[in-house]
């Protein structure tokens, strides 16, 4: 959400409290079908990619948080 395109696009920054207040199940289903501007990655990403990503995107906010 911090880069170039991220800010024209208003995207919100993964480690934010307003993605991490998402439950897991969330960020799985946005990863998974999409969410606009964000096209869908379930046909891309077997499932625990997608769990991964929704790992990766929990540790960007304890980052966020230090």
């Amino acid at each position: 959400g911090q880069t170039t395109m991220g800010k024209m696009m208003k995207l919100r920054d993964l480690g934010s409290p307003e993605v991490q207040k998402l439950s897991d199940a969330q960020l799985h289903e946005i990863i998974e079908k999409g969410k606009s501007p964000m096209p869908p990655f379930g046909t891309q990403l077997k499932k625990e990619q997608i769990s991964d990503l929704v790992s990766y995107i929990r540790e960007l906010g304890k980052k966020e948080k230090k």
